[in-house]
């Protein structure tokens, strides 16, 4: 196992472990600030390998906020350890998500759709986006002073993935679809949620299973609805 820590904006790290044989890496973001925040915690299984990368960047007594994009053993598995290490932080996640307190520790404050927190320099914005990419509680963060937007599961790639790339994303996301049709469910309100998506403009997608593009981010988003859309034989 491995994991490796880049700078994908100021004070903005993607700490990634890579398990051989896992088939994904497994990516968390750590907003550096005056009120620093955690996006994604990982599984339990990689918990000490965080842990310690988030260690070399920060004062974990310090963290303010644990944010994640679905209740998913990867997105949030670790949250309780956690919150252990961090005895200050809190967890945050969209209002449906929210619902999700019995499996944690602290109880997790709902942060409304759009509502923005301010951590200091940076501020992060929260979009519910339902079934996007996979599950109705799913939410995606913006962090709007360097547009970069946390796409989680969107733009799967298979095996170790580079840290950034402004190479093709698509493509490896499609072969992932190949394989797992149903990996993105595709709905009535799948267009409505790419289309805000789209229309904030972003300079960077960070993804959970995928590198940090550096792209053309909205005709990015764009080509991967509209083959979502063609592979399930729907208009977009």
């Amino acid at each position: 196992m491995s994991t490796e820590v880049h700078e994908i904006a100021p004070d903005i790290f993607r700490i990634a472990t890579y398990r051989e044989g896992g088939g994904v890496t497994f990516v968390q973001f750590l907003i550096r600030d005056d009120e620093p925040l955690l996006y994604h915690t990982g599984g339990r299984a990689i918990f000490d390998e965080t842990r310690e990368a988030l260690n070399s960047l920060i004062d974990l007594a310090k963290l303010r906020y644990i944010g994640w994009s679905h209740l998913e053993a990867d997105e949030c598995g670790a949250l309780n350890d956690f919150l252990g290490v961090a005895p200050n932080a809190e967890p945050v996640q969209g209002p449906l998500g929210s619902r999700a307190g019995d499996f944690f520790t602290k109880p997790i404050r709902a942060i409304a759709d759009g509502e923005t927190l301010d951590l200091g320099q940076r501020r992060l914005r929260f979009i519910t986006t339902p079934h996007v990419p996979h599950s109705w509680d799913a939410i995606t963060a913006y962090e709007e002073t360097t547009g970069t937007l946390f796409v989680s599961d969107l733009f799967t790639a298979f095996g170790r993935t580079t840290a950034v790339t402004d190479k093709d994303i698509v493509e490896p996301a499609l072969a992932v679809l190949d394989q797992m049709p149903d990996y993105l469910p595709v709905g009535p309100h799948t267009s409505r949620v790419f289309e805000r998506l789209e229309a904030l403009q972003p300079n960077v997608l960070a993804g959970h299973h995928s590198p940090t593009y550096f792209g053309d981010a909205t005709q990015a988003l764009r080509d991967l609805r509209g083959e979502m859309f063609r592979k399930a034989g729907l208009p977009v």
